[in-house]
């Protein structure tokens, strides 16, 4: 069960009192600490944007929470075993880079860095990737106990659970491989893995989403809020870790195989005609993509037959 903190249990309780309210010694005997910490994490919370009357009477009541993607929002909502912690806070430079820092200092798998915005987002190939406030910006640390050639399809599978989460908002989704996530042909959410490892072994592994939730970032952009005017942006981190998570413990038993069926069923790149390139630009398949195959790997037909490309960037060719 995930470990959350005190000022993440205060605002949890809040919500729970709601409009009641509730006073500071019920508070302090129900976590177990002092009247005075308890007032010390709500004016904490009240810098972070929470809303929070206290009176004489009633005590602490709830008015209005930040609707952002900060542990005291996520970290009380989360369901799946796999997460242990959430930390982070309204801005951060990047949570894929606070969670490899974790990672090195020996945090366990299942430790989660989320944030309402970042200032040094980035995506892949070092590309910048846009983070303003209204988005769902979460790294996790995975430890698999997997060669890293095993590892292949894991940006398909955190796709695939971004899709699931996604989907329970009425959000349409397609994917496009490899790291992806689109709603009615644009893009929703990215994903980032980043790893540490030797030939045979897997030290720790980083995946980051970024996912648009309150509103368009740039041209070609979907958010979650055209489809699913309430959502709260908390709870769509919620449901999107938290089907990430089963999503890669499934990978983790079962394999690929038993989840290549649902990415091909939310393929977008299926019958278009399409140009692979590598890191440096330089073009590794042409053609029409067809599927993904059981190890991940994107099947291209050339003139010449098909190719099947384990990693690369993916343009649309008129």
């Amino acid at each position: 069960m995930i470990a959350i903190s005190r000022r993440a249990a205060v605002a949890s309780a809040l919500h729970s009192a709601g409009p009641g309210g509730l006073s500071g010694e019920a508070l302090a005997c129900e976590l177990g600490i002092s009247r005075v910490a308890i007032g010390k994490h709500v004016a904490a919370l009240r810098d972070l944007g929470y809303r929070i009357e206290s009176s004489p009477r009633v005590g602490y009541r709830l008015l209005e929470a930040p609707d952002a993607c900060i542990p005291e929002e996520v970290s009380p909502r989360l369901g799946d075993e796999l997460w242990v912690s959430c930390t982070g806070g309204l801005e951060t430079g990047s949570t894929n880079d606070d969670a490899k820092a974790a990672a090195r200092a020996g945090s366990p798998e299942g430790t989660l860095v989320v944030a309402a915005r970042q200032h040094g987002g980035r995506g892949r190939f070092g590309r910048v990737w846009v983070s303003p406030s209204g988005g769902v910006y979460a790294s996790a640390i995975l430890r698999p106990a997997l060669p890293p050639a095993a590892l292949g399809p894991l940006a398909l599978v955190i796709a695939i659970g971004v899709a699931r989460g996604l989907e329970r908002f009425g959000v349409p989704t397609g994917l496009k491989w490899p790291n992806d996530v689109l709603a009615d042909g644009e893009k929703l959410a990215g994903i980032l893995l980043e790893m540490a490892a030797e030939a045979d072994t897997v030290e720790w592994l980083v995946f980051g989403c970024g996912l648009n939730v309150a509103g368009p970032a740039g041209p070609g952009s979907a958010w979650v809020r055209r489809y699913s005017a309430g959502a709260k942006v908390a709870e769509v981190a919620v449901v999107v870790l938290d089907e990430c998570a089963s999503a890669y413990r499934t990978f983790l038993a079962e394999g690929f195989a038993s989840l290549v069926g649902e990415y091909r069923a939310r393929g977008a790149l299926w019958g278009r005609d399409v140009v692979v390139r590598d890191g440096a630009g330089r073009v590794v398949a042409s053609g029409i993509a067809e599927t993904v195959d059981d190890t991940g790997a994107l099947v291209v037909r050339e003139t010449g037959g098909t190719r099947a490309v384990v990693a690369g960037e993916v343009t649309l060719r008129s």
